[in-house]
């Protein structure tokens, strides 16, 4: 029996009639183009990264009078590509319909640090102005030689010079470059995100933009809905075999042995590889790696470490969960004080009265829905690696240490992949790739399976807070104490390399502590953050790191205040605010709303029916401002808690795409609600538990807000761009606390709000 054949995404839209030329996208050179930037390439030899004094490291014209972006920074489906091809566009007098975007590839991008930390617009948006208004000037330069006039007699439109006072004399900036690679030197300093570029560049007045600030359609959405995009999960290269990773037992537990012959006679196996704790299978087919892998007990170890072909030591180090509190209170590490004003012993003691909290928020994960992936082609000349990072330069270096080699013989050619908003498994799996391609020779393609991606990413650390005030007789606050202890979210050892004895090969790091947000005036204030140690299991960088869970026990703490005293929740925010855009993105967030001035109502229900709250929050997240308010519905017979309404109000500076902005406010919003009501990571005394969506569950269609309503504050070119990828996440937790006790009167201080918590809160489990 023959082979049924392989349905890609476009052949099953193409048979279903839903393979339509959307005119709405734009025009068809910007999607050959978006197809061009991410088309897989033949495997080649390596190159290292463009100089980034030279314009051709940041920008390509072509013939036909398209053009290509060059940057290091990568998008995860945030809309930096077309954001940052926006701000190329205006600086060039170019159309971004046809100016194409390669990004992250590390043999034709210069390094300009990871996109994390919601700084890709804030750091990378003034490099991209600064090449491309060099870009512009020097081919004005060159249409004054080709035309024979001076520079300032040129007028630029669409891409095509003119000049003034002279009809008919024109020349394209294709005709200008005629093909050549732009050798100019437009000069560059520093590094990463201090990188200084092409600093005697003069760029437009704001007050000029045609292109920046209009919500322009993303370019990548034309091949994601003609099933035309290339994900890195798509990606595949000549001579490619598949691998798959065998778990130990426990996290800690160590290879005592493997029985290579239990394996050997599946149908395409090709190498059993081990290094040291190390164990992979590869094999000619997927299908086969997935039977091999299984076979020498992958998964859960069901029957215990030494019943399976690969035998492990039994490791049984984690706590047990219901001590993971006393673990993260007691982890190593130093106290940093955030605020230390005024005397908050001394003003407690004399205060009218005094309230106490604790907040708990558990382990959580990615929960990427695309597992992690990546293919390696590992020789003894050079490495080439195809990957989704969020750090393509970073893990560029990471493999030249991983493998023993020079940067200089390391390539890695960026695929967007799922989106992660941290760091998940995908700079794992390079390295798993990496070593079990070393091992045979030839491609690898490893993917991991939804058990890997569940069991093995980094997670989000648990955090613990206890917090304590005093009001005075005037019902304002007195003295504010926040205590956090947070551990570590920079355990960023690749897994493999710690498998192989390799714990040096950390990635990206990081630095500090989390943007804690305390922007209350209280006379007397002390906030700390205690910890930075290790606990339990691997951590690292979870959208937003640390400053969702504060911002929740914060903002949560402030409107048990504002509860206490009687007073409305947005009137008792602004009487304790003095930052203008905080109290901004308040006001806007409370006209959009609506909001009525009025005390929390916070009384149990007198019956069984469903009841309406409301809630409201807001954060200063890394210098963008953003205030949510929500209504919730809370069902006493389930404990189900719904968000019916969310309303947003953001200020992150200039605003390049609006449209943009409102996506990312939307994608921020779901994805916290999900954290809030289902995410919690559970674990026994060996490893993760929660290795698929039952164990795991996220939020699902049918609990999206009805409405998600977006405003956008101090849009004006005076403030520079600050991110918008993470900032809208920070409330979500705290509003629909807040909301939740606005209607049934019960105050959820552990994340996350699942029905069981909500019945043994109202007294009903």
């Amino acid at each position: 029996m023959s082979a049924a054949p392989e349905t890609t995404r476009r052949g099953f839209l193409k048979g279903s009639g839903l393979f339509i030329a959307f005119s709405l996208f734009g025009s068809v050179e910007a999607l050959e183009l978006a197809e061009a930037a991410s088309a897989p390439q033949s495997i080649g030899e390596v190159h290292a990264p463009p100089p980034a004094e030279e314009l051709y490291a940041w920008l390509a014209v072509h013939p036909d009078n398209t053009a290509t972006l060059f940057t290091g920074k990568v998008d995860v489906g945030t809309g930096t590509m077309t954001a940052l091809a926006q701000i190329a566009a205006e600086e060039l007098d170019f159309p971004v319909d046809r100016l194409g975007v390669v990004m992250g590839n590390t043999a034709q991008t210069v390094d300009q640090g990871p996109s994390y930390g919601s700084r890709t617009m804030r750091y990378a948006g003034p490099q991209i102005r600064q090449a491309a208004a060099a870009g512009r000037a020097a081919l004005l330069d060159l249409a004054a030689r080709h035309l024979g006039a001076k520079p300032e007699s040129l007028t630029v439109k669409d891409g095509v010079v003119s000049q003034q006072g002279a009809h008919g004399r024109t020349v394209s900036y294709g005709e200008l470059v005629a093909g050549s690679r732009l050798d100019m030197k437009i000069g560059a300093s520093g590094k990463s995100f201090g990188m200084k570029v092409a600093p005697q560049a003069k760029p437009k007045n704001p007050a000029d933009y045609t292109v920046v600030g209009k919500s322009i359609p993303r370019k990548d959405i034309p091949g994601k809905i003609l099933a035309e995009f290339t994900y890195v999960q798509d990606v595949r290269v000549p001579g490619m075999l598949h691998g798959r990773v065998v778990r130990p037992y426990g996290v800690h537990s160590r290879l005592h042995s493997v029985d290579a012959s239990a394996v050997k006679d599946i149908p395409g196996f090709v190498q059993l590889v081990r290094r040291d704790d190390f164990l992979g299978v590869v094999c000619e087919t997927e299908w086969a790696a997935i039977q091999a892998a299984a076979r020498l007990g992958s998964v859960l170890h069901p029957k215990g470490p030494d019943a399976y072909p690969a035998k492990w030591t039994a490791w049984n180090g984690l706590p047990e969960m219901d001590r993971i509190w006393d673990v993260v209170r007691d982890a190593p590490g130093k106290t940093t004080m955030v605020a230390n004003k005024g005397s908050v012993d001394e003003a407690l003691s004399g205060a009218a009265r005094t309230l106490k909290a604790t907040y708990q928020t558990p382990f959580q994960m990615h929960g990427s829905i695309g597992p992690s992936c990546a293919v390696a082609d590992v020789n003894e000349q050079r490495a080439i690696f195809w990957s989704g990072t969020q750090m393509p330069h970073e893990a560029r270096r990471d493999m030249a240490k991983l493998l023993g080699m020079r940067a200089e013989q390391i390539e890695l050619r960026w695929f967007e992949a799922a989106g992660a908003y941290g760091r998940n498994g995908l700079e794992h799996v390079i390295a798993d790739a990496a070593l079990m391609s070393q091992a045979v020779g030839r491609p690898v393609r490893v993917q991991w399976m939804r058990w890997d991606e569940h069991g093995w990413e980094p997670k989000g650390p648990p955090i613990a807070q206890d917090l304590e005030a005093a009001i005075d007789g005037q019902g304002k606050v007195s003295a504010w104490r926040h205590r956090m202890w947070i551990p570590t979210f920079l355990d960023t050892t690749l897994i493999a390399a710690q498998l192989i004895g390799r714990p040096d090969v950390v990635g990206a790091i990081g630095h500090g502590l989390p943007a804690i947000n305390y922007s209350y005036q209280f006379d007397n204030a002390e906030v700390s953050s205690h910890g930075d140690g290790r606990v339990a299991l691997r951590t690292a960088w979870l959208r937003s790191p640390a400053q969702y869970e504060t911002t929740f026990a914060m903002e949560s703490f402030i409107d048990e205040l504002a509860a206490a005293t009687g007073q409305d929740p947005l009137d008792f925010r602004l009487e304790h605010l003095q930052d203008p855009r905080a109290i901004d993105v308040l006001k806007a967030a409370a006209k959009q709303y609506g909001w009525k001035p009025r005390p929390a109502h916070g009384k149990r229900p007198a019956g069984d029916q469903p009841v309406k709250g409301r809630g409201i929050a807001w954060v200063n997240r890394d210098d963008s401002r953003v205030a949510t308010i929500a209504d919730v519905t809370v069902d006493p017979r389930d404990g189900t808690i719904r968000v019916d309404r969310v309303v947003v109000a953001q200020d992150c500076g200039l605003v390049v795409n609006p449209d943009g902005i409102r996506n990312q406010v939307e994608g921020n919003v779901i994805q916290s609600i999900s954290r809030t009501l289902h995410e919690e990571v559970t674990f026994d005394r060996a490893n993760v538990t929660s290795r698929d969506w039952i164990g795991y569950p996220i939020l699902r269609f049918s609990e999206v807000p009805d409405s998600i309503e977006v405003v956008i504050v101090n849009n004006d070119p005076k403030y520079p761009m600050h991110g918008a990828g993470e900032p809208s996440t920070c409330p979500t937790a705290a509003v629909i606390g807040n909301a939740v006790f606005d209607a049934v009167g019960i105050r959820l201080r552990d994340l996350p709000f699942r029905p069981e918590r909500v019945k043994a809160a109202l007294g009903k489990a």
